[in-house]
């Protein structure tokens, strides 16, 4: 492999760990999400609920 095609698949892999490191944070904010119960409702929806 030559130097550029050595710094482009770092960039790749770079790019790949950005990727899922953005993943992994969006699922460990939707559990927290729904551990604490934070999920918004609609006003409207809930007083259907309540009728």
């Amino acid at each position: 492999m030559k130097s550029n095609e050595h710094l482009e698949q770092l960039k790749r892999y770079d790019d790949t760990e950005r990727e899922l490191e953005r993943a992994i944070v969006r699922e460990q904010r939707r559990e927290y999400i729904n551990q604490h119960n934070l999920n918004r409702v609609n006003d409207n929806a809930e007083k259907t609920q309540i009728n």
